[in-house]
């Protein structure tokens, strides 16, 4: 008999006549499942959440974009342990991607302080955060460490050591120009690494960058941020900071998600801007909630 003839005959075989000899099929099929899945979460970044007892995802708080920010884990919004990336549309943009780099922490922080690292001669340049205007945002600034790195390389080097420490909440390091020295495929993964290992949310903050042809790295999502016009609150209060948001690159291959969301400082929360909500672009610019290096009360960090 030929091997297709003994292959075919092995399918019509009858059952042994003894059940109990056959070995159960489930055990080994639900061992080789969770090692596949191991392996698709290592792959993209993500961290396990009975690794430490935390949830493995954060969300903005608004159901459409957290359900399509699904990934392989098939849990909705974005894995906490790992890096991802905000860009600034524009220079005039800085402040309200700096913002929601903070918010996006502030949503998975769990009381855990933020690590926020910047160099030293861009924050005299641009400015530090400003404390009142953290607490305006919800955002206690006693939860806020603030280091000033004398350079890129320095700052790409701190993140790496703070991104360890799974005492901290995240790690945001902010970089400006289109090619800091130092941030490359390397520099990303090792954070990228890091963070998967600690559980720790790390962000690059970018400002001065190309969104639309970055340097290439190993961030799990890379995002553009730009200020957008509030809706007026009753008796025409001031409504609450928006943000236009567009998702620019993804690990499982999602592009071109966009949204105007609002910040809810009592709820921590996100909301969406509905179009026939919107109020008109009146072409202002957000005012930047920082303190300059030549404001009198500053003092050198």
């Amino acid at each position: 008999m030929n091997n297709i003839d003994s292959d075919s005959g092995q399918a019509f075989r009858s059952p042994p006549a003894n059940p109990s000899a056959v070995p159960p099929a489930t055990p080994a099929k639900a061992s080789v499942l969770r090692a596949r899945l191991a392996k698709i979460l290592a792959a993209s970044g993500v961290k396990p959440a009975e690794d430490d007892g935390m949830p493995s995802h954060f969300s903005f708080g608004v159901d459409r974009i957290d359900a399509a920010l699904r990934g392989n884990a098939g849990v909705d919004g974005l894995p906490r342990a790992a890096l991802h990336e905000l860009h600034a549309a524009s220079k005039d943009d800085r402040t309200s991607a700096a913002a929601m780099a903070l918010l996006m922490a502030q949503r998975c922080q769990d009381d855990r302080p933020i690590l926020w690292i910047s160099e030293s001669g861009e924050a005299r340049r641009q400015g530090r955060l400003y404390p009142p205007g953290l607490a305006e945002l919800g955002i206690d600034p006693d939860n806020i460490i603030h280091v000033d790195a004398p350079d890129s390389i320095a700052a790409l080097r701190a993140a790496a050591d703070g991104l360890r420490s799974s005492a901290m909440g995240a790690v945001i390091i902010e970089l400006s120009g289109k090619r800091p020295k130092g941030l490359d495929l390397t520099a990303t993964r090792r954070l990228s690494l890091s963070a998967q290992k600690s559980g720790v949310l790390s962000l690059c903050l970018r400002t001065g960058s190309d969104a639309e042809n970055p340097l290439p790295t190993a961030a799990f999502s890379r995002w553009s941020v730009a200020a957008a016009p509030s809706i007026a609150l009753e008796a025409n209060a001031p409504g609450h900071p928006a943000f236009d948001i567009k998702l620019l690159r993804h690990r499982s291959g999602l592009y071109g998600l966009s949204a105007r969301l609002e910040w809810n400082r009592d709820d921590q929360v996100f909301r969406e801007q509905q179009s026939e909500q919107r109020a008109p672009d009146t072409g202002s610019v957000p005012a930047l909630a920082a303190v300059r290096a030549d404001h009198q009360g500053t003092r050198a960090a």
